[in-house]
C-alpha cells in the first residue's frame, strides 16, 4: 500500500532534510526531547541538522546539559537568532533599516547569538533559518560574511518554483516542492506514508529531489509552543515572568519520538535514498566551472532587451548581477568571470533616456562601488553624460553596446530596463497574520522593497 513504484524512485536519487528549530529556552522538558531525538536518530545512524538559538545554547551550558552538547558532536548545528521571539524580532527591527545600515543592526543584534551557539555546541554554523516568520533580507551579507552558505526554512517571501536557488549569495533551501511533516497524531505515522508517497510522486523533473522535514523538540515534549505563552502578539513578558510551556501527558513524548523513528525507517525502505544535512546539500550543486569567453558575454547580451532575469547557459546559472557584472568586465576588457555583488539599496529612476557616449557609459562603470562589509553592491545609479541612469538601465543598455559591437566613440540610447527576476518576490506586506508572535497589524513595506533590490541576485541551483 504504501510502495512508491520502482520506477519512479531509479529515477530519483532523493535527499532528505531532517531539522530541527532548536528554540525554548524556557521550558526545561524540550531539553529532554531534544535528547531522546538525538538518542532515536543515533540508533538508527542518521544525522540531522539542529538550528540553535543563541539564549538555548546558553541555558544548555547553564543547566549543565553535557549529555545533550555531547551528543550533538554527531548532528549538524545552524544558527536560529540569538532570542527568537523576545521583541523587536528581526523583521520588526530590520523594517526600519535600509539594506546596508540592516545589515549592520542584524550583526550587532544576533552576533553574541551566533558566537554562543559555535563556542557552547564546539560546531560552525552552517545554515541559518528565521524566527517564525521573520525573514529580512539585510541578514544576508552578515550570514555570508560569517561564512554561512545555506539558508534553511520555510517561507514564501521569495519563491523559484518549489527549487533550490541562489539568493543574497547563500544556497537557500526554503520553498521546496518536498516540504512535509508527519503529524504528532496517533494516526500520524500511516498518512504521513501516504504523503510522503504523494510528495515523491509529484516531484518536478530532475535527477536530486530534496524533501524538507521539520519539527521543534518542544513539540515532542509539550502542546503548545514557549514562545506563544510569553510573547504572543508583540508582548514581552519579563524574565522574571517566563512560564513553560504545558506538557504532553507522560509517555507521550516519547511515542511521538518513536513514531517519528518509524517514518524514518520507512523513507529508507523506499531505497535510492539519503538523509543527508543542510552543509551536505552544497556537494550536490552542479554548476559548470568552465571559463566563459567573449562569444558567451555577446550570447548574454543578445538575450537582454529590455528585461533582465536569471539565466542557464552552459551548465551554470547566472543572475541578473552575476550578468551585469560580466558586461561591465567585457566593456572593460576584464577576465569574464562574474563578481558576486548585491542589489542597490534604493530604487532611483532613470533622469532621461537621451543618448549617452558609449565611453561615457564605460568610465561610469570603472567607478567604485559600495560595499556592505566586503561584498560589492550594485550603486543606486551610474553617472554618464550627466544623466543619472539606474542599474536596471544600465544593464540593457550595456547588453545594446555588446550586442550592436559599438565602439567608444559612438552613441547609445540609453534602454530602459526592467528588473524581471523581482517577479518571485511576494508583495504581500501585511504580515500580522504570519505568525502569532508578530503584532496583529504588522506591515513591512520597506522588507518587501528591500527583497525586490535584492533579486538581482536570485538564480536557480543546478543539481
Amino acid at each position: 500500500m504504501h510502495a512508491i513504484s520502482k520506477e519512479r524512485v531509479l529515477n530519483l536519487d532523493i535527499k532528505v532534510l531532517l531539522w530541527f528549530d532548536t528554540e525554548d529556552y524556557i521550558t526545561p522538558e524540550a531539553d529532554d526531547a531534544f535528547l531522546k531525538l538525538m538518542t532515536m536518530l543515533d540508533k538508527r545512524g542518521v544525522r540531522a541538522t539542529f538550528k540553535m538559538v543563541g539564549e538555548k545554547a546558553r541555558v544548555l551550558r547553564d543547566r549543565g546539559r553535557t549529555d545533550i552538547l555531547s551528543l550533538l558532536s554527531g548532528h549538524e548545528v545552524g544558527f536560529h537568532t540569538d532570542m527568537h521571539s523576545f521583541h523587536p524580532t528581526v523583521t520588526e527591527y530590520l523594517e526600519n533599516f535600509g539594506f546596508k545600515d540592516g545589515a549592520y543592526e542584524f550583526e550587532k543584534r544576533e552576533g553574541q547569538g551566533f558566537k554562543d551557539v559555535t563556542d557552547i555546541t564546539g560546531q560552525h554554523s552552517y545554515c541559518y533559518g528565521q524566527a517564525g516568520a521573520s525573514w529580512g533580507p539585510q541578514a544576508f551579507p552578515v550570514l555570508k560574511k560569517w561564512g554561512i552558505p545555506c539558508y534553511l526554512d520555510v517561507h514564501d517571501v521569495v519563491t523559484v518554483d518549489g527549487k533550490p536557488f541562489w539568493y543574497g549569495g547563500l544556497l537557500n533551501l526554503t520553498a521546496l516542492h518536498g516540504i512535509m511533516r508527519m503529524a504528532l497524531t496517533r494516526d500520524g505515522l500511516d498518512k504521513a506514508k501516504e504523503e510522503y508517497q504523494e510528495l515523491i510522486k509529484g516531484m518536478p523533473p530532475a535527477k536530486t529531489a530534496f524533501v524538507s522535514i521539520y519539527y521543534h523538540p518542544c513539540e515532542f515534549s509539550c502542546t503548545e509552543f514557549w514562545d506563544g505563552v510569553n510573547f504572543k502578539r508583540g508582548i514581552n513578558t519579563p524574565r522574571s515572568e517566563w512560564k513553560g510551556a504545558t506538557l504532553r501527558p507522560e509517555g507521550e513524548m516519547e511515542f511521538y519520538i518513536e513514531q517519528l523513528g518509524q517514518f524514518v525507517d520507512y523513507i529508507l525502505s523506499q531505497g535510492n535514498t539519503e538523509f543527508i544535512t543542510a552543509s551536505q546539500v552544497l556537494k550536490y550543486e552542479n554548476q559548470s566551472k568552465d571559463p566563459l569567453n567573449a562569444e558567451d558575454i555577446k550570447a548574454l547580451a543578445s538575450r537582454v532587451n529590455d528585461s533582465l532575469y536569471f539565466v542557464e547557459y552552459k551548465g551554470r546559472t547566472l543572475s541578473a548581477a552575476d550578468q551585469f557584472s560580466l558586461f561591465c568586465k567585457y566593456l572593460l576588457g576584464k577576465e569574464l568571470e562574474p563578481d558576486f555583488m548585491y542589489g542597490p539599496e534604493n530604487d532611483i529612476q532613470t533622469d532621461s533616456y537621451g543618448q549617452v557616449r558609449v565611453s561615457e557609459l564605460k568610465n561610469a562603470i570603472s567607478r567604485e562601488f559600495p560595499k556592505v562589509f566586503d561584498f560589492m553592491m550594485l550603486p543606486d545609479y551610474f553617472e554618464a553624460g550627466g544623466i543619472k541612469i539606474n542599474p536596471a538601465d544600465m544593464a540593457c543598455t550595456l547588453a545594446k553596446v555588446i550586442r550592436e559591437g559599438l565602439s567608444d566613440e559612438d552613441s547609445v540610447n540609453i534602454s530602459k530596463g526592467n528588473l524581471r527576476s523581482q517577479s518571485h518576490v511576494n508583495e504581500e506586506e501585511s504580515w500580522g497574520n504570519k505568525w502569532i508572535i508578530f503584532p496583529a497589524d504588522l506591515k513591512v513595506p520597506n522588507i518587501i522593497k528591500m527583497a525586490k533590490l535584492q533579486a538581482w541576485t536570485l538564480k536557480p541551483a543546478i543539481f
